[in-house]
């Protein structure tokens, strides 16, 4: 709602309005006197909301010494209800919660009340499902975790024959820009040639890109190798490459296939196995090491999330998608993935919330695609994810586009070509409307002919969006559950 305007109250002029305002909404709020919105407003404890001189909305809190905050009212005029000042409310109270590192916005509210709705859809959570006894009818309790506002890094999957990693290179260092073109990779050591390992660190070292070690559970579920040597040869791994920056613990990934006894029963394997591994470790590489989230039930991922949370474990990784095509090989973005993701980063909340741990674990998402969906992922608190869309795509003669499917631009008809290819005139119009522009995108024909110079421009298009999104405050992104079935990691 762009003509509202947040602010602190410094003006004793506005409690009149302020009071008016809670005297509307008696019923629900009860009676508060003059007094006390004058006292909130010596603390600074009181924000209102306002469209052009008109004062239409305030919320009234208390900070605590023990680094609670108390929301006592919030409240809008009714012509302006269900327009959006409410939870701008509550998002500006989110930035002064976090500027006197306050962990948790606590309220309490009648059962009977529609703000009940509210609280939840702005991301309240219930402490207890019963509700409490008031003075003079029940009360439900609500909670909001305070957290700190995190960035997500894209993580370009290298693991790339070697002819392909020397081609790329040697592109973006005759013509790509002067920073180096991502953040992280991330490469599948047991599966990736000598050679390529042997280009994956020299832009380690050269470029400064952190490499992330997966643990190749995918190809434990292929059945391309044991788990039991999956354990060993990766341990063997880890212990003789000290520079990766985060090193995977093995999983026995689950597919959508399987009985739920199979799956419980590998569920169980990998949280318990991924401890015995880590404590093979040296010691100071714990705080490097990633514990892999599997299952498809809440049961499965608490189960690994307490197991990763009781050791210490300061990163973890969600695998817990939906798959399809023949070999499982593509993650879908179905209505239950988006379910999980919401349980998992409800359990993160929840923890900090009761101080079960003091700080927030880094959660990476594996195989991740379509640019068109990662919006949403700060709103599941993930701090990473990982692609192999950026080349995969490239091949059958798509681009991506900021927040946009794939976009065929070769002409070629493919099974992955939904329709006719872009022409130029398409093309940049595109370009324009998303505000793209890179050096590898500017010539068309070529963009049409070399599908390195089309990977490039789809990994720039992906760090674009990153940075885009870390612009985005954390209060603002919502949770929205997608259509079922999207596939995220396919060309």
């Amino acid at each position: 709602m762009s003509s509202i305007i947040i602010s602190n109250v410094t003006d004793f002029s506005i409690i009149d309005a302020v009071k008016r305002i809670a005297d509307q909404h008696r019923t629900e709020l009860g009676f508060h006197t003059r007094q006390a919105y004058m006292d909130s407003l010596n603390k600074g404890e009181l924000l209102i909301a306002k469209r052009a001189a008109e004062v239409v909305g305030f919320v009234r809190y208390h900070h605590r010494r023990d680094n609670r905050t108390t929301l006592y009212e919030i409240a809008v005029t009714p012509d302006t209800r269900g327009k959006g000042a409410g939870r701008r409310l509550i998002e500006a109270l989110i930035t002064d919660c976090q500027r006197v590192s306050s962990r948790c916005i606590r309220l309490l509210c009648p059962v009977e009340l529609p703000a009940n709705r509210f609280y939840e859809a702005v991301g309240f959570i219930r402490s207890t499902r019963r509700s409490l006894l008031g003075r003079s009818r029940p009360l439900y309790e609500w909670e909001l975790p305070v957290l700190p506002d995190r960035k997500i890094t894209f993580v370009a999957s290298l693991t790339s024959a070697a002819s392909d990693l020397n081609q790329l290179i040697q592109l973006w260092e005759r013509e790509g820009p002067s920073e180096k073109p991502f953040d992280k990779c991330i490469i599948t050591p047991l599966f990736i040639g000598p050679k390529s390992l042997d280009y994956v660190r020299d832009i380690h070292e050269r470029w400064g890109i952190d490499v992330i070690f997966d643990s190749g559970g995918f190809f434990v579920q292929q059945g391309r190798i044991s788990y039991d040597e999956l354990f060993s040869k990766l341990l063997d791994f880890y212990l003789k490459h000290d520079w990766a920056e985060t090193y995977v613990l093995p999983d026995f990934v689950p597919t959508s296939r399987q009985s739920s006894d199979e799956v419980t029963e590998r569920v169980h394997v990998t949280a318990a196995e991924s401890v015995r591994f880590l404590d093979r470790l040296p010691t100071d590489w714990r705080h490097r090491a990633l514990g892999v989230l599997q299952g498809h039930t809440p049961e499965h991922l608490k189960y690994c999330f307490d197991i990763y949370m009781d050791n210490s474990l300061q990163r973890i990784g969600f695998g817990s998608f939906d798959t399809t095509g023949v070999n499982a090989e593509i993650n879908l973005l179905t209505a239950q993935t988006e379910n999980r993701l919401v349980f998992v980063r409800d359990l993160i909340r929840r923890d900090f919330l009761d101080g079960k741990i003091t700080s927030l674990p880094d959660l990476h998402l594996f195989g991740v695609s379509s640019p068109n969906i990662i919006n949403q992922f700060k709103g599941y608190l993930a701090t990473s994810f990982d692609s192999s869309g950026w080349q995969r795509t490239a091949g059958f003669g798509n681009v991506y586009l900021p927040f946009m499917g794939r976009r065929n631009v070769s002409h070629k008809s493919t099974a992955l070509t939904i329709n006719k290819g872009m022409t130029a005139k398409e093309f940049y119009a595109e370009c324009e409307r998303t505000e793209h522009s890179c050096p590898f995108c500017q010539d068309f024909p070529r963009l049409q002919k070399d599908r390195f110079v089309r990977m490039w421009h789809n990994a720039i298009v992906f760090c674009d969006m990153i940075k885009k999104i870390n612009q985005v405050e954390q209060s603002k992104i919502p949770i929205q559950l997608r259509e079922p079935n999207v596939p995220i990691d396919s060309a």
